[in-house]
């Protein structure tokens, strides 16, 4: 089934290049979402070990891991050790309260994207519910629509989130990035897949800082490109998906996981540099830095209740909704949001204060809301170092689920009663008003 759905996919992501692909490639954000103090992450792969030319084997990818509760294997063809595209961590991380600057970095991990199925694995203990991945990656220079190169997998029993790289079908530098996430039934047997409709322009033989977010807490992948040479700018939109809101329990994998076989016409290798593994925090865009961050975000300007422009009224007595203008942060970005729910502006008394992903609408279900009362949802943005900003609330939405009354009576004429009519083409009625008595009557 993933199979199929993918290379269909494909086709429709090729159609959408040639429409907007040369917009795309203009699309660059002004700022860069970086860590201000060293992140803490689970995992640290600094492929420092090896010699240019080794197969990668357990023995030499486990040296250069740092962190505990992570096993490398090889869960395919090889890859092997290269020294082509090495570069410095951007900044310091810590794993385990041990510092680690990657500043002396000479060796990279090399696939092949010929083959299919040729990749390694970062094996992990433990049940999940957030992960973030992030690290260098420089895409091969040829490759074709009709295979998904998958560069990045986080799987699990019955979830799954991949960020994959394909070429234009040209044979050209011009490449194009997208994540893709489960969506039903237990993978891959009888599982369905989700694209990101976000296609993000890569050029081959660049080197780039990907990151790949899975959220089952929210049911969302998220995948970000920056671009190093270009102070961590981001690189074309934020790509999400939707994922299940299970747990993550099996391997992260790098290299071609996808199942369309070998491709003779893509033989080009792509490169690995510097991968960092995050679940406890799972903080996204993970970009380190050497920078400072002590300044909160900004607040959003407006919270707006509804799913589109504000609304007063709601008839749902189980779920409510919101939405709200984007927070800026211009030293480390914005890496979510939390929001709550009052029945006072600023209250928490119906929701308690939630963490969400980099996203700007929000629906809690499973709610049980009182007919006529007034519930006011807060929001406030979440910076890269985990510096929260003020909240702002909405005006407030007012449960309405009772109908308006029934007219008293209805009249036949425009006046008093009447019971017959001289007219052959037109006839006329008038009647007592309803009466609403929370949101009141807007027709008939």
């Amino acid at each position: 089934m993933r199979q199929s759905l993918r290379f269909s996919l494909s086709s429709v992501a090729k159609r959408l290049f040639v429409c907007v692909g040369a917009a795309l490639c203009l699309m660059l954000l002004s700022s860069s979402q970086v860590f201000a103090t060293p992140p803490s992450v689970n995992c640290y792969q600094d492929m420092e070990s090896g010699n240019a030319g080794d197969v990668l084997t357990s023995t030499i990818m486990n040296a250069s891991s740092h962190g505990t509760g992570f096993t490398w294997s090889q869960a395919g063809g090889t890859l092997w050790v290269s020294t082509h595209s090495a570069r410095n961590l951007p900044g310091p991380v810590l794993v385990g309260g041990v510092t680690y600057n990657g500043t002396s970095s000479t060796r990279t991990w090399a696939r092949s994207d010929v083959h299919a199925y040729y990749r390694v694995a970062a094996n992990f203990s433990g049940s999940y519910k957030k992960m973030t991945v992030a690290c260098y990656v420089t895409p091969g220079p040829t490759a074709y629509y009709h295979n998904w190169m998958d560069t990045i997998d986080i799987y699990g029993d019955t979830v799954f989130a991949c960020f994959s790289i394909n070429g234009n079908g040209t044979g050209s530098a011009n490449m194009l990035a997208s994540v893709e996430s489960r969506v039903a039934n237990p993978f891959p047997n009888g599982s369905t897949s989700t694209e990101s409709g976000d296609i993000i322009p890569m050029v081959s033989g660049k080197t780039y800082w990907v990151n790949l977010n899975i959220d089952c807490n929210v049911g969302m992948t998220t995948g970000t490109v920056y671009d190093p040479d270009n102070g961590f700018a981001q690189v074309g939109p934020t790509a999400t998906a939707t994922s299940n809101t299970t747990t993550i329990n099996s391997p992260v994998t790098f290299g071609r996981v996808d199942n369309h076989g070998d491709d003779t016409q893509c033989p080009t290798q792509t490169y690995f540099e510097h991968i960092l593994i995050d679940y406890t925090n799972a903080a996204f865009p993970l970009i380190p830095s050497s920078g400072t961050d002590t300044t909160a975000p900004s607040a959003p300007a407006t919270v707006r209740d509804g799913t589109g422009s504000d609304i007063a009224y709601t008839s749902s007595t189980t779920q409510l909704s919101a939405n709200w203008d984007a927070s800026t942060d211009n030293e480390s970005g914005i890496s979510g949001y939390q929001y709550a729910i009052g029945t006072s502006a600023g209250g928490t008394q119906t929701v308690t204060w939630t963490s969400l992903g980099n996203v700007t609408t929000v629906t809690k279900t499973g709610l049980s809301l009182t007919s006529g009362q007034t519930y006011y949802f807060s929001v406030k943005a979440v910076n890269g170092v985990g510096l929260t900003g003020n909240a702002t609330n909405s005006n407030g939405q007012t449960v309405d689920s009772s109908a308006p009354s029934a007219p008293a009576a209805v009249r036949d004429g425009t006046g008093t009663d009447i019971s017959t009519t001289s007219s052959t083409t037109q006839l006329s009625a008038n009647w007592d008003a309803s009466s609403d008595a929370q949101s009141g009557i807007s027709g008939y």
